[in-house]
């Protein structure tokens, strides 16, 4: 969920901006069911699945010029992409620590989960579970593709292999998502053992694909005009196909589409001409992405759990429908900015360091 870069330091604005709706879409199906507003199920799910293509396109982009010149290093690779990561989700999870030890107590498995959370692992097992942030589960899959990262990149460059390698990983995925999501005790009872490494592998090697396109220059260039056009017509499309019940929007034909309108926004987005407002607008998106990823539930469950109650007002749920989306619509603001000032302040020197640490 970083900002997509160049081999030449070059960013590509049409992914920050399409990164920055997938955010918002995700932040947007959160706080409007939690407040029983609605449920757009389609937004969660595909919000996040646009991610694990705009992870695997930004680092194949990235990374294929190194790789071909093998200047490539993985230990490298592995620290610079931690410290993307880790930085601003240890600072959230010790946030909530005094919580979730009020809740639970400090037990060897909240202690578990806080050794795997800090290095990342969980994702090779029950990450929705052992997760311990709202919406952490995609960042532990995620760390988990950075391992299998150079596999596929050399598939990828490899053209025939990256082909075979995807539809290997697609008929996965698609088996995955119809033993768990479409078995027979239904998509609840299954969530947990739905959210595995299988069920998103071949959106990240779809992205890297993607990628790899893009730094060969066979992807569109669209013009400014259309960019509304083309990402609301995107985002309501899901907004259309998202069903009553969670889980459908992962089978059957909607599913299937959903899953190609995914590689479809990133591969029309790669092409977005941007300039001068446009440009820097795009660039502050990509920015807050991962910043309002995690920082949503935080601010929400904070102001819901602690603030609200004692100013009187009652619980969210009973507030007019006008209400609970002002509430909405703070939190995203406020997320939105402190994103910006985390990236800005936090983040991005961090980043720097480790660079140049790794470089050394």
């Amino acid at each position: 969920m970083s900002g997509a870069a160049g081999g030449a330091g070059e960013r590509v604005l049409g992914w920050d901006v399409l990164r920055g709706l997938s955010a918002l879409a995700v932040a947007v199906y959160h706080l409007l069911l939690w407040q029983g507003v609605t449920a757009l199920h389609s937004f969660g799910s595909y919000g996040v699945y646009l991610f694990f293509v705009l992870s695997g396109a930004s680092l194949a982009y990235t990374y294929a010029g190194r790789f071909e010149q093998g200047g490539f290093r993985f230990r490298q690779f592995l620290w610079v992409r931690y410290m993307r990561l880790a930085p601003l989700y240890l600072a959230l999870m010790l946030l909530v620590l005094p919580w979730k030890m009020a809740r639970d107590g400090v037990t060897d498995t909240l202690l578990a989960k806080l050794a795997l959370n800090a290095a990342f692992l969980f994702g090779f097992w029950n990450p929705a579970a052992n997760s311990v942030l709202i919406g952490g589960w995609s960042l532990g899959i995620e760390a988990v593709y950075y391992l299998a990262f150079p596999l596929f990149l050399w598939a990828g460059l490899k053209r025939h292999a990256g082909l075979v390698l995807l539809c290997l990983l697609l008929v996965l995925q698609l088996a995955w998502i119809r033993w768990t999501a479409g078995g027979p005790e239904g998509y609840a009872a299954n969530a947990v053992a739905y959210h595995q490494v299988p069920a998103f592998a071949a959106y990240f090697m779809g992205g890297c694909l993607l990628g790899l396109a893009r730094r060969a220059g066979r992807m569109p260039t669209i013009a400014p005009a259309l960019v509304p056009g083309v990402l609301a017509g995107g985002f309501g499309l899901l907004w259309l196909l998202n069903p009553a019940q969670a889980g459908d929007e992962l089978l059957g034909w909607r599913g299937l589409l959903c899953m190609a309108l995914c590689f479809l926004l990133v591969w029309l987005s790669t092409g977005l001409a941007l300039r001068h407002d446009s440009a820097r607008a795009a660039a502050h998106m990509g920015d807050a992405t991962y910043g309002l990823y995690l920082m949503h539930p935080v601010l929400f469950f904070g102001l819901t759990w602690t603030v609200i109650p004692r100013l009187g007002w009652g619980s969210p749920e009973q507030w007019p429908v006008g209400g609970r989306l002002a509430l909405s619509a703070a939190v995203i603001g406020s997320a939105f900015l402190l994103a910006l000032a985390s990236e800005r302040f936090v983040e991005k020197p961090l980043r720097e360091w480790s660079k140049r640490r790794a470089l050394r």
